[in-house]
């Protein structure tokens, strides 16, 4: 399921160039996805210890070898701040616009402050950068989703969606969230298969060239 990517995303990351923050990447299953030739260097945010081996093995073998770094931290700004100052890519008394993308592939539902964690992000993107984003969200059912798959989410969190499945959220709408989370220039977000009880977003948001 980590591998396979839903709608365009893995043109999206096809297209990521320059210095990238990978915020939750498990163990790189979608690192194949990258242009190595196209990376200056990739940050890699990913709080769960036990994954970082395969994590390393995976940047070895898809050509990043030496250009990605892994982190021990989440998403969120009291986690990711401190991490990339000790690696030497922030300055410790403020967010600094330090990177030309950020990248947030089905990782949102499951920050316990998705307003706060997009807004950190959105500091950390230079002038003109590109978060790219594929994650799964409420149903849409009042315009292009459908109200039995709403229903099902509803339900399936009742019964202990979230606690089985390490905090993931079905019920939350991060477009709005992430619409909300800066001033953007563009906004390119789409649905795919919003019929169904686990729907996704995918796409991009460029910050403007003013911030």
């Amino acid at each position: 399921m980590s591998a396979d990517l839903p709608g365009h995303t893995a043109q999206l990351l096809h297209q990521c160039q320059g210095l990238i923050l990978d915020i939750g990447p498990g163990t790189g299953e979608v690192l194949s996805r990258f242009d190595a030739s196209k990376i200056t260097a990739i940050y890699g945010a990913e709080p769960t210890a036990d994954l970082h081996e395969g994590l390393r093995k995976n940047a070895e073998k898809t050509g990043l070898g030496q250009k990605y770094h892994v982190l021990r931290c989440g998403g969120e700004p009291e986690s990711l701040y401190p991490a990339l100052h000790k690696a030497g890519v922030l300055n410790p008394e403020a967010a600094a616009a330090t990177f030309d993308e950020i990248c947030c592939i089905r990782v949102l539902c499951g920050v316990p402050e998705p307003a706060k964690t997009i807004r950190g992000l959105y500091a950390l993107l230079k002038p003109g950068g590109r978060l790219v984003v594929c994650e799964h969200v409420v149903n849409p059912w009042k315009t292009e989703g459908r109200f039995v798959a709403r229903a099902l989410q509803w339900v399936y969190s009742v019964m202990g969606w979230p606690f089985f499945m390490g905090g993931c959220e079905l019920q939350r709408d991060t477009e709005d969230y992430l619409r909300r989370g800066g001033v953007w220039k563009r906004v390119s977000l789409g649905y795919v298969e919003p019929e169904t009880t686990i729907p996704f977003i995918v796409g991009e948001l460029i910050k403007t060239d003013d911030y």
